[in-house]
């Protein structure tokens, strides 16, 4: 890998700037960085330096390749550019950053929410130090309806039900088996003591302890097997827990307060930027951010107040 010549761009504020700031000499010799123009994103590009790609060929590690690290409100958090063993999700798990098959390495519980700026930063940083290259892009314009969210919310609520369920029913039939198999062999001995000097001893002895590992193992996992099942009924009653007017009810009231909140900090913000106390691109960077925490709320909000004035069933 050799140091890029042209200049990357950032994929919301465009061509970026050559960091120029006091670097020590070792970020001098790591190479060439581009921050973007916007001071309040977080988006940068190394080109590695001849130097360290040199020396890392030299130690057998050829430099790894670029990472992006993306995040939208539909999306999440996700992590793009990762191949298996390059050590980049092994870097991120203490950031809460989880895989799956189909959607990869992405932070958990980012979907639907504003970016967690801190825990990004971290985690790009991490993986800088160990000698990828970052690029961090956030989009908190890019969202999807509250109502596309709540429905995949509950879908994936029958999925956790299903298989909660099923993991219930094989504990269940697992643990009653062994408690057979012990009370079998116990009831063969029918309270009879061990014989100390007798011949069967041994045997006695060894079947009373294999009874007694087998009541352990039944006793863990009956408790497992209820663990499952309440686990299972409470995801099954998700979506009717999630919609009782009285749970509704308070829901709205804290979502409102939210609102409110937010359009105070909107009007707080346009009165410190006439002030003087805020660029341009800081402003713009945060209207941004509290016009899509707004637009979420007011789209849940709309939600919810049709789910109370729905006529409900009578008893």
């Amino acid at each position: 890998m050799t140091d890029a010549t042209g200049t990357p761009e950032c994929r919301q504020h465009g061509p970026m700037t050559l960091h120029t700031g006091d670097q020590s000499p070792a970020q001098r010799f790591t190479g060439t960085w581009y921050t973007c123009t916007d001071p309040t994103c977080w988006s940068v590009v190394l080109h590695p330096s001849a130097e360290l790609v040199t020396q890392l060929d030299a130690q057998g590690c050829p430099a790894k390749a670029p990472l992006t690290i993306t995040h939208t409100r539909a999306e999440g958090t996700l992590l793009s550019g990762s191949v298996k063993g390059d050590g980049a999700y092994e870097l991120l798990r203490p950031f809460r950053f989880r895989s799956s098959p189909s959607v990869g390495i992405y932070l958990r519980g980012s979907r639907d929410r504003r970016a967690d700026l801190y825990l990004i930063r971290q985690a790009a940083e991490a993986l800088r130090a160990a000698g990828h290259q970052v690029t961090v892009e956030i989009d908190e314009t890019q969202r999807r309806a509250f109502a596309e969210a709540e429905s995949d919310r509950t879908e994936r609520a029958g999925g956790r039900a299903e298989r909660f369920g099923a993991r219930a029913e094989q504990l269940q039939t697992s643990s009653d088996a062994k408690w057979e198999r012990g009370r079998a062999i116990t009831r063969g001995y029918a309270g009879e003591p061990v014989k100390v000097d007798h011949y069967s001893a041994n045997r006695h002895m060894r079947d009373l302890e294999r009874a007694h590992r087998l009541f352990g193992q039944s006793a863990q996992e009956q408790a497992e097997a209820d663990r499952c099942a309440d686990r299972a009924v409470t995801a099954e009653h998700y979506e009717q827990h999630r919609r009782n007017p009285g749970v509704t009810l308070r829901r709205l009231e804290r979502l409102q307060a939210d609102r409110r909140r937010v359009e105070r900090q909107q009007a707080r913000t346009v009165e410190d930027a006439e002030a003087g106390k805020l660029t341009v691109e800081a402003l713009v960077a945060a209207l941004i951010r509290l016009d899509a925490d707004h637009a979420d709320l007011c789209d849940e909000i709309g939600d919810w107040e049709k789910v109370i004035a729905r006529p409900r069933p009578r008893a």
